[in-house]
């Protein structure tokens, strides 16, 4: 007799759990978001979608414990999906812990050159404040000039990005670079003008001309 169907498998009912969890972060209902995502890895240990998605549902929670071990379990299923590390950043990011944000995203480079999301994010991060090894808080000069590397080659991947060039303004002031600086700032200028949705950035392009001309 041939077997009756017995309807979807477990993998099948996992992603249905993963599509109706992202769905909800995405209108924000964080909470029936991580019940549903919960559901999903319960049923598949090995979906690697799933436990990022609960992690992004428990980092919307500030859960946060509960969001870097949903990312832990997807880097584990596959450490070459980059992913889980980019999400995990920033959570990471979000409890101030900036060095491992850093360390985090460093990681990803080094798995794809060419990420250019983690590239932008590490822009972001590396100019944030920390804790020093010496006391007191402050942006060590090396994490800058890393940040400055890999934002140079997103503007040559991406040189029509508004923001790989206005993360890249921001570093090269930082550093002290007034001539390459002003280039950056211009061209934030001339790639924010006549957008009305990028007037602030524009604004805040002009500003920073001026104060280089000081």
């Amino acid at each position: 007799m041939a077997l009756a169907s017995c309807g979807p498998g477990a993998g099948e009912r996992a992603q249905e759990h993963v599509k109706r969890g992202t769905a909800l972060i995405a209108e924000g209902k964080y909470d029936a978001a991580a019940a549903e995502l919960e559901k999903a890895v319960e049923l598949d240990k090995d979906s690697l979608e799933g436990y990022t998605a609960l992690g992004n549902a428990y980092r919307s929670l500030k859960q946060y414990d509960k969001a870097i071990q949903a990312y832990r379990a997807a880097k584990k299923i596959d450490r070459y999906v980059t992913r889980p590390h980019i999400e995990n950043a920033k959570a990471l990011v979000e409890m101030g812990q900036i060095e491992p944000a850093i360390d985090e995203l460093n990681h990803v480079i080094e798995l794809d050159s060419k990420n250019l999301e983690a590239m932008l994010l590490l822009g972001q991060v590396s100019i944030m404040p920390r804790p020093l090894p010496g006391g007191g808080t402050g942006v060590p000069k090396a994490s800058l000039e890393r940040a400055e590397l890999n934002l140079e080659t997103a503007v040559q991947m991406a040189p029509d990005n508004l923001q790989a060039h206005h993360e890249l303004a921001l570093v090269q002031e930082r550093l002290g670079k007034k001539s390459r600086a002003t280039e950056a700032w211009a061209k934030v200028r001339d790639l924010a003008a006549g957008k009305p949705d990028q007037a602030k950035l524009a604004a805040e392009a002009a500003a920073a001309l001026e104060r280089l001309k000081r």
